[in-house]
């Protein structure tokens, strides 16, 4: 997998092991993050929990961490997969309600095009987590009442028209 530009400030760099882990495991200790991703609490993750969990994403589809361009260089604050039947992304406190998962989303809708996918599918968003769910809909995802999955996107083959 080759890192997917979103744009001049933000791209999306492939898992690499267990370096990531050990970047994003601070993200999966902050309670709020938790309970946006398990519900209201949760228990924080332990490192061989965040591990395991990577490990089940990437044989689902394709893990990225988020990154965003900083005077510094990059700097990862989140992490997606697209995966046929799964579509989950968190960001931490910080870069949250900056449009930033849309970003992603947008991009992802046009990864899944390039894959030659007809929808993607979210599994699931966890009750009270509203920027999901505003996130999801705004993008024109689905809802389904009777999930899962939570949300289905019918996608356009390249060049063409909507999928019935």
């Amino acid at each position: 997998m080759d890192i997917l530009e979103v744009d001049p400030e933000l791209r999306l760099r492939p898992f690499a092991g267990d370096g990531d882990v050990d970047l994003a495991w601070p993200w999966y200790q902050d309670p709020e993050t938790v309970a946006l991703v398990d519900g209201p609490g949760s228990p924080t993750y332990a490192r061989d929990r965040v591990a395991a969990m990577y490990e089940s994403l990437t044989a689902q589809g394709e893990v990225y961490l988020i990154e965003r361009r900083t005077p510094s260089g990059w700097e990862a604050g989140g992490d997606v997969t697209l995966a046929p039947d799964t579509l989950p992304i968190v960001l931490v406190p910080g870069l949250r309600g900056q449009g930033i998962g849309r970003r992603v989303m947008l991009r992802l809708v046009d990864r899944a095009r390039v894959l030659g996918w007809s929808e993607l599918r979210v599994r699931g968003v966890t009750p009270g987590n509203d920027a999901s769910h505003r996130l999801f809909t705004g993008l024109g995802f689905v809802a389904r009442p009777d999930g899962p999955p939570a949300y289905v996107f019918r996608l356009a083959p390249l060049g063409g028209r909507p999928r019935p």
